[in-house]
């Protein structure tokens, strides 16, 4: 028999749909059934298509409570994630947590990420809006 491997975009969205669905099943009228309402229409065309964040949303759906998986996601700026999902960006000379940007909404939330509105793309921007790329972390065996 075969395995068939998912490709990464498809995990965080089966992962994102039944945390929502769990927690909106739990805990009903708290907004977050129309989040997922939204998602199932939407299918994962919600998720971002950069690296970096798909990563960010892989690690926040990883929460194996799907009400703590919610929680990181409606709450969890970008400056709170961990090292090495946090996007650094370098500005001038100095490195900053960059934003997440779709149209004019700028944001700094990981719920920013999705793309529940229905506008596609978003991009990494700094403060001011100016489009920038982010750092790529090394760990400790990228350095061996």
């Amino acid at each position: 028999m075969k395995s068939v491997f998912e490709a990464r975009d498809v995990t965080v969205y089966k992962r994102l749909i039944k945390a929502l669905g769990d927690y909106s099943s739990q805990y009903g009228f708290t907004g977050v059934d129309q989040m997922f309402k939204k998602a199932v229409e939407a299918g994962k065309k919600i998720l971002p298509k950069n690296k970096e964040a798909l990563g960010i949303l892989d690690y926040i759906v990883s929460d194996e409570s799907s009400s703590g998986c919610v929680q990181k996601l409606l709450n969890t700026r970008f400056t709170e994630l961990p090292a090495e999902v946090r996007p650094i960006a370098k500005v001038g000379k100095r490195k900053e947590v960059a934003f997440w940007e779709v149209g004019d909404r700028l944001g700094d939330k990981v719920v920013n990420l999705l793309n529940l509105d229905g506008k596609g793309g978003g991009r990494w921007v700094t403060a001011e809006g100016e489009k920038v790329t982010l750092v790529p972390l090394q760990t400790e065996e990228d350095k061996e």
